[in-house]
Formats: C-alpha cells, structure tokens, sequence
C-alpha cells in the first residue's frame, strides 16, 4: 500500500482548496521513499490517523502541532498524543498543565493518550505528518505543509465555526495566513515543550493560557457544544 492510498475519503476535498493531485502524488513518492529507506514515524497505518478519526465538516477545534515524535514507540498519528502505554512526554505535562488551571478539577490521566478529544470534533493535526526516527523536523522539506494547509482550509469551508489552537512560531507561521479568522478563531501561545518554556517568567507560561477554557467559550457563542477535555 502506499501513502497515495491511504488518504481517508472524507478528505478528498483538498484538491478543492488550492492543492493538486499532482502535488500530492509528488509527496506521496517522497513519503514512500522515507518509509522504505529506513524508520520513519508514525507507522504507515497511522499516517493519516487525525484525519480518518474527524470528518471535515465535525471539527470543532484543531490542535495542531509540529511534527511526530522521534522517539520510537511514541508517534500515532495525533498530534501530542502518545499511546496509553507510553509515558506522557514533557510537552503534554504542560498542555496538562494548562488544562488544569482551566479547569481546577480537572485532573492529569495515567497517559498521554488524546483520542478520545477525536471523537468529539477536535482534530489533532501535525503540520508534518512524518519523521525520521531521532531526528525532529527531518522531513520538513517534503511538501506535507502544503498538505495540511489545504486540510485547514478545507475544514473551514465544511465547518460551521472552529478555534484553531496554534502553538509555536511554526504552527503559526504554516497556518495562520489559510484561517480566516471573520468565520472562525485563532488562539496563539508558545510551544508547549520545555525549551520553549524554561526561559519564560510564570505568567507567560504555556499553563497560564487559559486556551482549553476560551475555546469552550468560543464554542457555546457561535452554537457549537463544547469539548469534555477530560480524559
């Protein structure tokens, strides 16, 4: 199988919104080469995962992130996400973290699984949706950022309102020019890694955001119903 035939057909629609099927062949031979020239994340079954796991016109928020974890075992296809038996990474400690002064009885799970946000509209999406086994940002120059753009406008034009959650220069770089926000919201912060957050006073850190919280708000007011953020 390759990566041409993995797409979920509910996402066909992005070859409506200023990317080609050409543009995605091309990609498709350069993410078939990755995977057969060494370990490459996630596994080709969780490739488009996000996507299989949302319909287009079902999202509600989009969490979107960088590129898969390096880290063999830890890579499934949603963005920030890890599988229950892995132990939570430090950069979803401080989206927990976040969550919990959203929310003062929420309380951090055993894992850092995030799926069960996907069953209620939230698409966790990479920009990057592969990379090489222990080298971050490896396939940065594959083409998939065209991809997910067109998957972000896509998403606009089939949902009623969404809050776009952009965390990090690059997720705000790679997507804030394709949202239009008269329909629809943006909240922005810094990368919620450690390295992004040791280096700022507390109350610009990334647990003081209050996103998880607004984007509830920002829901009920446009008619949407809201997200269970607990896990």
């Amino acid at each position: 199988m390759t990566t041409a035939d993995t797409l979920p057909p509910a996402w066909s629609g992005i070859f409506e919104h200023g990317y080609t099927r050409e543009q995605f062949a091309a990609l498709s031979a350069a993410v078939d080469a990755a995977y057969a020239a060494g370990d490459v994340f996630p596994s080709r079954e969780n490739l488009f995962r996000a996507l299989a796991l949302v319909r287009p016109a079902d999202v509600k928020v989009v969490i979107l992130g960088q590129d898969p974890y390096p880290t063999p075992g830890n890579a499934h296809g949603l963005s920030f996400s890890v599988p229950p038996t892995v132990r939570t990474p430090a950069s979803l400690k401080n989206i927990y973290a976040s969550l919990a002064r959203s929310f003062p009885d929420w309380r951090a799970p055993s894992s850092g699984h995030l799926e069960p946000w996907t069953h209620q509209g939230v698409l966790l999406l990479n920009t990057i949706l592969t990379v090489r086994s222990g080298e971050p940002m490896s396939h940065a120059k594959l083409g998939w950022q065209a991809f997910t753009q067109a998957a972000l406008r896509l998403v606009q034009a089939e949902a009623p309102f969404v809050v776009f959650m952009l965390w990090g220069g690059k997720a705000i770089t790679s997507a804030e020019p394709h949202i239009n926000t008269a329909r629809h919201a943006i909240l922005r912060d810094q990368h919620p890694s450690p390295l992004a957050q040791n280096r700022l006073p507390p109350e610009q850190k990334f647990a003081a955001n209050g996103h998880f919280s607004e984007a509830n708000y920002l829901l009920a007011a446009h008619g949407r119903k809201t997200i269970n953020w607990w896990l």
